[in-house]
């Protein structure tokens, strides 16, 4: 057996033999490090048998591969990929047979011997994910940053390199889908960014099935924890009530913030004010380079994560001043002409890209659409009263997209494109033609309808803005 990391414990104890379904990041992850403990493994994906020799050379030896549908076999328990939806029928099959099922992330927590600093919510959760890892890294507080930012857990707990040596915590983004099967997952620290409508044909237009999914790690966190919780927020704002955890608010203005709120931070007046420790700090916003509110919320809680972490108010501040966002997230790629081209990509929702217009004062040309999510649009159709001067449409959204916006009274002209790469082409027209400084994609979709991600899709408009 390959030897284990002293920072790891063997996830299943009690289990031995475990079915893994879907191979892509997390299922090899999850697959790998339950070899490294001995475990028989059903490994099943819904691939077709022309995958067999790619997947078979990426198991650890002795796993049983399935293909072409999921199998529980003789498995004790399922560790699952988050693109299976809760109510698909092998997991009432499971149910029927007193089969646990987890997921990947909660796999990694169980097999985790170290503290976690995890990040849930709609919106925001990866710039907030990695400034915080990006925090404590310069601050002197190692960790590797892992979930749903593209890095299983598990896979952390794999990693034998110097950076995975001498570790003091992990730090994780969670998605809802991760969350569905994570019955014991527990935080140090939990962020709580904000709540929006979204995914909802993952949770069958359930609303509260989400809500509750998002909050889930509160309930197993001790009086030793501690969740960091948006004020502001409408739904985050009662979830102290379901922890046992200390909880520390910030708020978008300080009256949003509970009376009895002791460690706090807020926004006012441009600046961030942090209250810890009896302690009162102030960060302006001008002092930093992330533009928005949003990006204010985001760095409020991740310096509360990391004076909650021992961090130092000065050595906090030096790493923020470092700190660079993830792609496609307000990303200016180029300017032509006095035209700025302005990547929102990862703008996957209205509340996002709601989020995104906010932060662009200037007259702009906004690319918009993809897969329908069944989302409402009216908030962010009013928003685009502001500064919009042309909405151009691409995807699966456009017709109720274009019914909704001139039914809700958007004046500005709206045009339809057959590619990205020609709605660039003609935002830049249209910004000449209408004066306008910049050219938004900020598409408020997904984006499987054209592209294999919404990184792809940031790409595809970078590319084309600078090919203009």
């Amino acid at each position: 057996m390959t030897e284990i990391k002293d920072d790891r414990k063997d996830p299943l104890a009690q289990y031995d033999t475990v079915a893994i379904f879907g191979l892509g990041r997390s299922g090899l992850a999850a697959a790998h490090l339950l070899s490294q403990f001995g475990k028989k493994l059903i490994v099943s994906d819904t691939a077709d048998a022309s995958k067999r020799a790619e997947l078979e050379a990426k198991l650890p030896a002795g796993a049983t591969l399935i293909l072409g549908h999921n199998e529980i076999g003789d498995a004790q328990v399922i560790v699952t990929s988050p693109g299976l939806e809760p109510s698909s029928a092998i997991f009432e099959e499971a149910h029927r047979r007193g089969i646990p099922v987890l997921a990947e992330l909660e796999l990694g927590y169980l097999a985790s011997n170290l503290p976690l600093v995890a990040i849930s919510g709609t919106d925001g959760k990866t710039t907030t994910t990695t400034l915080t890892s990006h925090i404590l890294a310069t601050c002197g507080v190692r960790n590797l940053m892992g979930g749903n930012v593209g890095i299983p857990l598990c896979e952390c707990l794999l990693d034998t390199s110097d950076a995975a040596k001498d570790l003091s915590c992990y730090v994780v983004e969670t998605s809802a889908f991760q969350l569905s099967f994570c019955p014991h997952f527990c935080a140090h620290v939990f962020i709580a960014t904000n709540i929006a409508e979204d995914h909802a044909e993952y949770f069958h237009n359930d609303w509260e099935q989400y809500v509750s999914t998002k909050r889930r790690p509160l309930s197993v966190m001790t009086s030793e924890d501690i969740a960091i919780l948006n004020a502001s927020d409408a739904y985050i704002r009662t979830w102290d009530k379901y922890t046992s955890s200390r909880c520390i608010w910030y708020a978008e203005n300080r009256l949003d913030l509970p009376k009895e709120a002791v460690d706090k931070a807020w926004l006012e007046a441009d600046v961030i004010h942090v209250f810890y420790h009896s302690q009162a700090y102030q960060l302006p916003m001008s002092s930093i380079h992330l533009r928005g509110k949003h990006n204010a919320m985001n760095v409020m809680c991740a310096v509360l994560a990391s004076l909650c972490m021992g961090c130092a108010w000065a050595d906090i501040v030096s790493a923020i001043a470092s700190y660079t966002l993830p792609p496609h997230r307000i990303q200016t790629v180029c300017e032509k002409d006095g035209v700025v081209f302005i990547d929102d990509s990862k703008a996957t929702n209205p509340h996002a890209a709601i989020a995104g217009l906010m932060t662009v004062d200037e007259p702009l040309i906004l690319i918009a659409g993809g897969v329908d999510k069944g989302l409402s649009l009216s908030a962010w159709i009013d928003l685009m009263k502001k500064n919009v001067r042309a909405l151009v449409l691409i995807g699966a959204l456009t017709e109720r997209l274009h019914a909704e916006a001139v039914k809700g009274g958007l004046m500005c002209p709206i045009e339809r494109c057959q590619t990205l790469e020609e709605a660039v082409a003609r935002g830049y027209v249209l910004a000449k033609e209408h004066g306008a400084k910049a050219v938004l994609l900020s598409p408020a979709c997904s984006s499987y309808d054209m592209f294999k991600s919404y990184g792809q899709r940031g790409d595809v408009f970078a590319a084309a803005a600078r090919n203009l």
